[in-house]
């Protein structure tokens, strides 16, 4: 019976490793989710990292007026730069990131210890600006507060008086960058992948052989129907498996060469870790493999498979995709639901915070009891008669 059921799985590998298709979505689909990633990391890299070797230019209209605050931003490596001549259309277009306007008034006021005004202009609507923007933004900041510091002591005022609070923050993170939040994308690509690893093996072994006419023949012959069932499971659980292996190893690729300086990915995947990943997406690569026995079984058409099971991936990624954005505290009850526990376990080795072992144990046991019955459900349909005409 055991070598009946190898048979049946050495036959489908066999098959489907010569298949383009195949190999297409176990070797090439799940390299598309981590080049993405590492793209944008390194375009939201290039944009936040600071050059120190190089000193920051800031366009100023009207530098003449405020000769105190350009040498207080000469004094922080910052050249005064001249501004373009139509200044609020240059950074509508991205010519320049933000321009400083001092009007003419400036120095005037600035002496008779009045309140001086001064314009930023900016585009926040692009990243590049919204950086520059903040920059500049605690750089006049503190100009401001070292002005009034001064006038404050000039008549004599001590300036710890006006100054109630003393506040600190601690960050208890490691630290994290405007880059470091798109590792959040990391879970639902993860997860989106894992249920696309053996989709068309799944769907070509049930609904492609019944349109080939090919599984009428292979259910004459005397193999239990159950053994039939998990040789082609395994088979399916195998090129998942393939496909989760070649993403990590994606990842792991570009997590070492994105970044640089302050940003740095490197020891987010490394070999434990990912061995440890492996452990624990394993019983929903049964569940996902289940999953696709049991739609690849009850429609009448490979093209109805396809459909259903070419939309499948979407439904265990919408939580991942929703706790990028509203990332929760992980509880108890939510490692019994399958494909959302695993997200927030493979969240939280992402973020480098400690997976308790119980959160784990919990998460697998309840992805293998769901896989358990899955499997059970699928060796059933395939015990029914009907089963060569999808119903």
């Amino acid at each position: 019976m055991w070598n009946r059921m190898f048979t049946v799985f050495a036959k489908e590998v066999l098959d489907n490793s010569r298949d383009r298709r195949s190999l297409l979505v176990a070797l090439i689909y799940p390299l598309l989710g981590p080049a993405l990633l590492g793209l944008l990391i390194s375009a939201v890299v290039n944009v936040v990292s600071v050059k120190t070797t190089a000193r920051m230019a800031i366009p100023v209209q009207g530098a003449a007026f405020a000769p105190g605050l350009v040498a207080f931003l000469g004094e922080r490596g910052i050249n005064v730069a001249p501004p373009p001549q139509n200044p609020e259309q240059a950074v509508r277009e991205g010519v320049v990131e933000f321009v400083l306007v001092i009007p003419e008034d400036y120095q005037t006021r600035f002496e008779a210890q009045k309140t001086a005004d001064i314009t930023v202009i900016a585009n926040s609507s692009r990243l590049p600006g919204l950086i520059a923007l903040n920059r500049m933004a605690n750089l006049l900041g503190v100009y401001n507060s070292q002005v009034w510091n001064k006038r404050l002591e000039d008549r004599g005022l001590d300036i710890q008086i006006l100054k109630p609070l003393a506040i600190s923050s601690i960050d208890v993170t490691s630290g994290t960058h405007i880059a470091q939040i798109l590792l959040f994308m990391v879970p639902p690509l993860f997860i989106f992948n894992l249920f696309m690893g053996g989709v068309y093996l799944a769907i070509d072994t049930t609904s492609g052989e019944r349109e080939r006419g090919s599984l009428e023949p292979l259910l004459i012959n005397p193999v239990e129907r159950w053994a039939l069932m998990l040789g082609k499971y395994f088979a399916a659980l195998v090129f998942t498996a393939v496909a989760v292996v070649v993403q990590l190893m994606a990842f792991k690729l570009i997590f070492q060469s994105a970044g640089g300086g302050n940003f740095n990915f490197a020891e987010i995947l490394n070999m434990t870790t990912v061995i440890a990943i492996l452990v624990i997406a394993l019983p929903l690569m049964m569940v996902a493999v289940g999953v696709q026995f049991i739609m690849a079984t009850v429609t009448k058409s490979y093209k109805e498979a396809q459909t259903y099971l070419g939309l499948l991936p979407l439904v265990p990624a919408i939580p991942g995709m929703i706790l990028v954005f509203a990332p929760v505290q992980a509880q108890n009850w939510m490692m019994m639901i399958p494909t959302f526990s695993q997200t927030l376990l493979l969240g939280q080795i992402v973020r480098g915070n400690v997976v308790s072992i119980p959160d784990a144990l919990i998460s697998m046991t309840s992805s293998i009891a769901a896989a358990m019955i899955l499997i059970f459900i699928a060796a059933r349909l395939y015990e029914r008669e009907n089963l060569i005409f999808g119903d």
